[in-house]
């Protein structure tokens, strides 16, 4: 099974619809911060486009979020997530959204991470042990507005990333793409 989660109007083909907004017209009307009516491990794929920044205006709804999504998931299940870049003047213009989502912030629901840096001695949140979930991002895309096209052209990636540092409004979304891991790497806490 192949979730769209938070669709609007963008209905994929292949996929269970999700949205809380019936004029949506989706194939199933969900609140996302609520359980998902979903079995454990029933979902292969999800796809999160441009409503993951929506959720969780507190932390604990937040983690909540992304315990659920672990809890549906199979082993090695997909979650593909687009948001808007952080540093782009639409992410600050719509007042819906209320948190900003980072490749580094959703690697911190990876056991693997978090067991790197109590080794380290680093001070990284360790989220995915705490919260019992390992979910690691294996993959980020960035699409940039054409004028910072022209300056990082023929450069690899790394540039990019490096240059992109320096400016607002040279990113206006980015694409981040996780896969569950269960049973998960790492010894849980207990909360």
């Amino acid at each position: 099974m192949k979730l769209n989660l938070g669709c609007g109007y963008n209905h994929e083909e292949g996929y269970v619809n999700v949205d809380q907004d019936e004029l949506c017209k989706p194939d199933i009307v969900a609140d996302l911060e609520k359980p998902l009516p979903f079995e454990d491990n029933s979902v292969d794929e999800i796809l999160m486009q441009h409503i993951l920044e929506h959720l969780g205006q507190d932390t604990k709804t937040y983690f909540s979020v992304w315990k659920e999504l672990y809890r549906v998931m199979k082993d090695q299940a997909v979650i593909k997530i687009i948001v808007p870049h952080w540093e782009h003047e639409n992410f600050h213009h719509d007042p819906t959204h209320v948190r900003k989502v980072t490749p580094v912030g959703v690697d911190m629901f990876n056991q693997e991470r978090n067991k790197q840096v109590i080794a380290s001695g680093g001070s990284e949140t360790t989220l995915g042990l705490q919260l019992g979930i390992d979910i690691e991002v294996y993959e980020v895309g960035y699409d940039f507005m054409p004028w910072f096209q022209n300056i990082i052209r023929g450069k690899p990636q790394h540039f990019a990333e490096l240059e992109m540092k320096k400016y607002n409004n040279a990113c206006y979304q980015l694409q981040i793409n996780a896969r569950a891991h269960k049973p998960a790497r790492g010894v849980q806490w207990k909360s």
